[in-house]
């Protein structure tokens, strides 16, 4: 597959604070990202830098292989549509004339017809003359997924994009992004703090926590298990064995490691009997995506978690 974007170590400080540490990732075309943190991660940081909008400290954004900081293609952040944070409109505008604004701004063309089957899209065709001073938070946020799709991007960073909707408007969003990626090959990166929808939608997982990706994962798809490994300390982590394993994260507790692999039990004792350990050894579990990311973030004992 084909990169569309590329963040390489990209450190962002303020302040003496570093908010965002050597972020190393890529992202492939026509595919769903989700990211996932507490508040504070940097996830919003993170999609800031990517969207071309806040320098970082030092490394990388390669869009469609331009540097997005140093002499970026010609109108290249056009190809990219929003929303980070919350959405700005003009108040004194419809929901109709606040589109036709951006779209001037972008340098895109379209008909009235065309800009309706947007509005239509989110939701918000009925509402097209509403002043945007009178729209109520829900239809605030449809009105900037509707921008951020206006104009056909290749690349869409949403930061919760379903905030502020009910459970009929997140579904209809979580449907509007996957048909944008299956009919037009859109990538989108997604931050949420809704982990069913995230499991719902995304092909690939990001998680973050202080400022650093800890886990990334292509599990998403196809109900693909991942699993929890406990293993002794003298049982270490060569090469070779690293190699046959992905999705890993090591920590020390005791005189056991744990590691998160997508990697089922048979194969992986496999590869351990395969050198020279016994398999026997080892303790495995499977995790739900809840359990993943509460066993990544609190690094609490506390989760309960379901033998394989």
């Amino acid at each position: 597959m084909v990169n569309i974007l590329k963040a390489e170590h990209i450190n962002v400080s303020l302040k003496d604070k570093q908010i965002l540490k050597d972020i190393d990732l890529s992202f492939e075309k026509g595919k769903i990202y989700g990211l996932l943190g507490p508040n504070g991660a940097g996830k919003t940081t993170l999609l800031k830098v990517l969207l071309g909008i806040f320098p970082p400290t030092s490394g990388e954004v390669l869009f469609n292989e331009s540097n997005l900081y140093k002499n970026p293609k010609k109108d290249v952040r056009n190809s990219i549509g929003s929303i980070i944070e919350f959405p700005g409109f003009y108040d004194n505008l419809t929901l109709y004339e606040n589109i036709v604004l951006h779209l001037k701004y972008v340098q895109k063309k379209m008909s009235k017809q065309e800009i309706y089957s947007i509005l239509n899209t989110v939701g918000l065709y009925e509402h097209r003359d509403k002043l945007f001073s009178q729209t109520s938070l829900g239809m605030k946020q449809r009105l900037g997924i509707a921008r951020a799709i206006a104009h056909n991007p290749s690349l869409l960073l949403l930061d919760e994009p379903t905030n502020g909707l009910d459970p009929q408007g997140i579904k209809e969003v979580r449907e509007m992004l996957l048909k944008e990626v299956r009919d037009k090959g859109v990538t989108a990166i997604v931050s949420s703090h809704l982990l069913s929808e995230i499991n719902l939608m995304a092909d690939e997982l990001i998680i973050m926590n202080g400022g650093e990706v800890i886990f990334e994962s292509q599990f998403m798809k196809n109900d693909q298990e991942v699993f929890l490994y406990k293993m002794p300390k003298h049982i270490s982590f060569h090469k070779d064995i690293e190699e046959q394993i992905t999705n890993y994260r090591v920590t020390s507790n005791g005189d056991t490691h744990e590691f998160i692999a997508t990697l089922p039990p048979d194969q992986l004792r496999d590869i351990l009997k395969q050198n020279g350990y016994s398999a026997e050894e080892i303790e495995a579990y499977t995790l739900s995506l809840e359990d993943l990311y509460l066993k990544l973030i609190t690094k609490e004992k506390k989760n309960e978690f379901i033998s394989a």
